[in-house]
């Protein structure tokens, strides 16, 4: 019971962070946010790590090896660094709904990752299962009704915000594949929250460095350091719920459950965020909205027992 409830916490805590985000990167711009409060998100974890890990500064460094370093490093930049900048610019154009509802795609796009990075099997229920979620967001996203609903909450639902939610999805599942790597590489296998380390060190770099060559980082630094638009009380808000409380009970939910069960709660992130939505931007429930949600779910659930159920096999 405790592992379920924890899990159910992590959901929670992912669903209110979306809303923050949306609003800090209204206000700030999607890179300069991402940017942030991926070095924020970094610095809170290393504190964590040096609360909960006895261990000296340097050990973060010299603990993990090469390819740590290489396949979590990728991790970070594909799934936080470009995945999160398409996901953050989703939510933004189409609203956290239908927003977070092109989130269900990323366990799919894990297992085809899987499939072509580490040779992985797919099973038939497996693909049935990704089909399933896919009818779910293509049915949203088609409805007039809901595209209604969502205008007069201010959101618009255009081929751009459309595209950014599928990219981000794809990053976010290849990334998760790479983080399977990254700690797979070797027999004494690394602490999971040393690995979140690793890939927000990565991840708020590739930030830095895209914002020098673009030549935005003046720009994006000005932006949040002037606190533009008052945006980081919800920058400093999405970075609390998001990389900060949402991973730290991510892990413990995933000490105290097996993983199929945990990943199957945190699936639940479009329904709980439904709710939210409706009190927060007042934007109305559609029945669409309410069916689409439970197909995609499902079709996540239908993937992860089918490879749960698998492996027992």
């Amino acid at each position: 019971m405790f592992g379920v409830s924890i899990a159910l916490l992590t959901t929670i805590c992912w669903s209110i962070g979306i809303f923050p985000f949306t609003e800090a990167s209204k206000r700030f711009g999607t890179a300069a946010l991402n940017q942030y409060r991926l070095f924020l998100g970094w610095l809170v974890i290393s504190i964590l790590i040096l609360i909960f890990y006895p261990i000296s500064i340097a050990g973060l460094f010299i603990t993990p090896q090469f390819n740590h370093y290489l396949f979590l490093g990728l991790s970070g930049i594909i799934g936080f660094t470009i995945g999160d900048f398409f996901s953050f610019n989703s939510f933004k154009i189409l609203g956290p709904k239908l927003g977070s509802l092109y989130t269900t795609i990323a366990p799919g796009a894990a297992l085809l990752a899987g499939f072509l990075i580490l040779k992985q099997e797919i099973n038939v229920i497996g693909i049935f299962g990704i089909f399933i979620t896919i009818s779910g967001v293509i049915w949203l996203t088609l409805s007039k009704k809901d595209k209604k609903a969502s205008e007069k909450a201010g959101f618009n639902r255009n081929p751009k915000g459309i595209l950014f939610g599928v990219i981000g999805a794809l990053c976010q599942g290849t990334g998760l594949v790479l983080s399977k790597l990254g700690l797979d590489c070797y027999p004494d296998k690394l602490p999971t929250l040393h690995a979140v380390w690793i890939r927000l060190l990565f991840a708020f770099s590739a930030a830095f460095i895209i914002s020098i060559i673009t030549g935005r980082m003046k720009a994006n630094s000005i932006t949040v350091f002037k606190n533009q638009n008052n945006g980081l009380p919800y920058m400093f808000l999405g970075t609390l719920f998001g990389p900060v409380l949402g991973v730290s009970f991510s892990l413990l939910a995933i000490q105290h459950l097996p993983v199929a069960t945990a990943q199957t709660i945190f699936a639940l992130l479009p329904i709980v965020v439904l709710p939210i939505n409706y009190f927060y931007y007042k934007e109305r429930i559609t029945v669409q909205a309410i069916f689409a949600c439970l197909i995609a779910v499902l079709g996540v659930f239908i993937l992860i027992w089918s490879n749960a159920i698998k492996q027992w096999i």
